[in-house]
C-alpha cells in the first residue's frame, strides 16, 4: 500500500515521490503536505499523501500517471485495487479549500495496450461552506476498482465539470493508501 508514511517532506519543498517507490513511478506527483502547514485536505493516513497540481505547480497538459517505465524496473504487470483521493483549489503559495472534482481513471494493460476504463470517479468536499461547494477541511473519498488489473500505466486526469483540466494552476489532486500488487 502506497501511504508515503516513511517520506519527509521538506520545509517549504514538496520534494518528488521517489522513483521507484514500492516498485512504481509517480510522475508528476510530490510529497505533501509541508510539515506545520495548515491543509484543507485531511490525509487518510497520517501526515503524508501524495500531490499534483499544487503550490504553483502546472500540470501542462500532462495527466498524471503512475507506471513502471524507470530504468531497471523488474515489474511485469500491477493491478490497482483501491486509493483514497481529493481535490483542492489553489493560490501561488498554498492549497485554499477542498473543492469537488471528477477523476477520470484510466488503464494501460501490460503487453497488449489496451485501454481499461475510462472509469470516472467522484469527490465531494465534506464540511462544504454553504453556497460555494468548498471547504477548509475535509477528508479524503474512497474508491475501489476490480477491472484495473494487469497493467503497465494507469492516469488520472481531473475533470471539472466534465471538462479536462489540461493546465491546472487553480486545482490540485491528492491520493493516499493506493493499494495495488506488482508481478514480476
Amino acid at each position: 500500500m502506497l501511504q508515503l508514511d516513511n517520506l519527509i517532506p521538506a520545509l517549504l519543498v514538496t520534494p518528488a515521490v521517489p522513483t521507484p517507490y514500492q516498485q512504481l513511478r509517480f510522475g508528476t506527483f510530490s510529497i505533501a503536505p509541508i510539515p506545520g502547514a495548515v491543509v484543507p485536505l485531511l490525509p487518510h493516513s497520517s501526515p503524508n499523501y501524495a500531490g499534483t497540481g499544487f503550490r504553483g505547480q502546472t500540470l501542462d497538459g500532462e495527466i498524471p500517471t503512475i507506471d513502471f517505465a524507470y530504468p531497471g524496473s523488474t515489474l511485469k504487470s500491477f493491478d490497482l485495487q483501491s486509493f483514497y483521493f481529493g481535490c483542492t483549489q489553489n493560490s501561488q503559495a498554498s492549497a485554499v479549500a477542498a473543492i469537488g472534482c471528477t477523476v477520470q481513471v484510466t488503464g494501460t494493460k501490460a503487453g497488449s495496450g489496451a485501454t481499461v476504463g475510462p472509469e470516472l470517479i467522484n469527490f465531494a468536499p465534506t464540511g462544504a461552506v454553504a453556497g460555494t461547494g468548498a471547504s477548509l477541511q475535509s477528508a479524503m473519498a474512497w474508491a475501489s476498482f476490480s477491472h484495473f488489473t494487469a497493467l503497465s500505466s494507469l492516469t488520472l486526469q481531473v475533470m471539472l465539470s466534465a471538462v479536462p483540466v489540461e493546465a491546472q494552476v487553480a486545482t490540485a489532486l491528492y491520493i493516499d493508501d493506493l493499494v495495488h500488487t506488482n508481478y514480476e
